[in-house]
């Protein structure tokens, strides 16, 4: 999530797929809509540098908070036991 959010705020081509084109849950696309609005808010203040190291910071810290957040797309599935 962290790659994708700061694709957008650096505005490249790739930033604008829908959160199933980056293979985001919904957890994951609400980590990485409230990374990116972080991101812009210290961009003004403190430059791009330091908006994308508040990226990984934001993104690493909710992730672990939500083990994750893997468990809430009805179009995620868990993969397939090897057999």
């Amino acid at each position: 999530m962290s790659y994708w959010a700061k694709e957008t705020l650096k505005g490249t081509t790739w930033s604008g797929l829908d959160w199933e084109q980056k293979g985001l849950s919904n957890d994951q696309y609400a980590i990485h809509e409230d990374a990116v609005a972080a991101g812009r808010s210290e961009e003004r203040t403190a430059g791009l540098d330091k908006a994308l190291e508040l990226i990984d910071r934001l993104v690493a810290q909710r992730c672990a908070e939500q083990n994750g957040a893997t468990w809430s797309s009805e179009n995620w599935r868990p993969p397939s036991p090897a057999g």
